[in-house]
């Protein structure tokens, strides 16, 4: 038996049932629209008319307006996790930096996001005496501030500055890995997925605009 239609006019009456060739007298005279709500015989539920392909009705294009509001919303979104990953690189210099002070004025203390290769620097000051501390705390600083370098260039969505940043902090988890410092080197691999993530978005962004 052949499907018969109903469809919802725009004054909320239901006109119908009608046959599929008066449907598609319908859709000719501009009765029957992609949005029209049909009832077919054979089904349970109202559908929009677009979505029977016997009708024979062309997709309705996106507005521009939604597809213009959805690509905004990507874009913030890719926006704030490239300012997060690069926030690390701010996170990683400055408490390195108060590792470092802590263990020149023998706190016993230490912060495991910090740097590997400044608490090296601590060792071996510690065992120097005051001059020694403070070369450590020179050396420090400006390991830190290449670090503060790459959080200023990632934030310009510098990959590069992401690409050496995280192969240089790989590098100094692998400090901790070889001192089996594993709660450390743990962190280490959590703050490498942040800036990575950070990394991708700063991609994209670099891409879509």
């Amino acid at each position: 038996m052949q499907a018969t239609y109903k469809i919802l006019g725009g004054d909320g009456k239901e006109y119908g049932p009608v046959s599929l060739e008066q449907m598609l007298a319908w859709v000719r005279e501009g009765r029957v629209n992609a949005t029209t709500q049909v009832w077919r015989s054979d089904q349970s539920a109202w559908f929009n008319a677009v979505q029977l392909p016997e009708l024979q009705l062309p997709p309705q294009p996106v507005p521009l307006a939604q597809t213009g509001g959805a690509m905004m919303a990507n874009l913030g979104h890719l926006d704030a996790r490239m300012r997060s990953g690069a926030t690390w690189f701010y996170w990683i210099a400055a408490l390195s930096l108060i590792n470092s002070v802590a263990t020149l004025f023998g706190m016993g203390w230490r912060l495991i996001v910090g740097l590997g290769i400044t608490q090296i620097v601590d060792s071996f000051a510690s065992r120097l005496g005051g001059g020694g501390l403070a070369v450590a705390l020179a050396l420090n600083v400006l390991i830190s501030g290449i670090f503060v370098a790459f959080g200023v260039l990632a934030y310009k969505r510098k990959l590069w500055a992401y690409a050496v940043g995280m192969a240089l902090y790989l590098l100094d988890g692998v400090i901790f890995a070889m001192a089996s410092d594993w709660l450390a080197a743990a962190f280490h691999a959590f703050v490498l997925f942040r800036l990575f993530s950070g990394f991708r978005a700063a991609q994209h962004l670099n891409s879509a605009v």
